[in-house]
């Protein structure tokens, strides 16, 4: 029984995420929910970290969370895989499969380590797509030249963002609005702006706009989750107000977890 209790605590101290972790003073927004210090909220998922990080993704069941030289790895809210990074993380995504931009590398659980040094990544089934100043990658094959911002996907494309988006595997350029922030890809193409959220086709042409000041941009395919200011805000695929049970974040503890929005 001792060494029971000595074994299991010995996994717990490798699963200590490093303490030089840089603090989270503001909600950071994932699929579904925020992630505040070290309390994760997403619909029925609830769950603290073992330290405060701004390295959390999500994708369904599946949350990410890392943290310098180690990611931690839950399914449903239970943790599953502690593993070492090989560095300090830059980025991470939990899609559409799980990646770790590093300073000077990239890291893929189940494949290990990759030496690219890339500014955004997407480990889809394809492979890996990547940027760096110069262009867009997949793996080692230089798909296309110039300045990309970062990446979205979808099952069916993966889009590279800059002054417009080049579309794979078509090799569509496909028009944007001034200065995106960030996207998300479904049927259609949802776009961030300073002046709001932007809908459209995957041709690029405009289906709809919902005027604000958000902060990211995150979907489960069922809804598009984004901050204003500080509190989670859901909406439908069509831009309304999705009439729902939201988060409040930046709520104090003592607090209700959640709020019924109403129009």
């Amino acid at each position: 029984m001792r060494a029971g209790l000595a074994a299991c605590g010995l996994w717990l101290v490798a699963c200590a995420p490093q303490p030089v972790t840089p603090p989270t003073s503001t909600p950071i927004l994932i699929e579904g929910g925020v992630v505040e210090g070290r309390v994760v909220r997403a619909g029925a998922l609830q769950l603290a970290l073992p330290s405060p990080t701004p390295w959390v993704a999500r994708s369904g069941s599946t949350l990410l969370a890392a943290y310098p030289f180690q990611l931690l790895i839950y399914q449903d809210g239970l943790i599953q895989e502690s593993q070492p990074l090989p560095g300090v993380p830059a980025f991470v995504r939990a899609k559409p499969l799980p990646l770790v931009g590093l300073e000077d590398r990239l890291f893929v659980p189940g494949l290990g380590t990759l030496p690219y040094k890339a500014k955004d990544a997407l480990y889809t089934k394809e492979g890996v797509y990547w940027i760096d100043q110069q262009g867009l990658y997949l793996g080692r094959r230089l798909l296309a030249e110039g300045r990309f911002s970062f990446l979205a996907a979808s099952e069916r494309y993966v889009y590279a963002f800059g002054r417009e988006a080049l579309r794979l595997p078509d090799n569509l350029r496909v028009p944007l609005p001034a200065g995106v922030q960030a996207a998300v890809v479904q049927d259609d193409l949802y776009v961030l702006t300073s002046e709001g959220i932007y809908r459209l086709s995957p041709e690029g042409l405009q289906l709809g706009f919902r005027a604000g000041v958000y902060k990211g941009l995150e979907t489960d395919g069922t809804y598009l989750y984004t901050l204003e200011a500080g509190r989670l805000r859901t909406l439908q695929l069509n831009l309304d107000t999705a009439h729902r049970l939201e988060l409040q974040a930046g709520m104090a503890n003592t607090r209700p977890l959640f709020r019924l929005e109403v129009p």
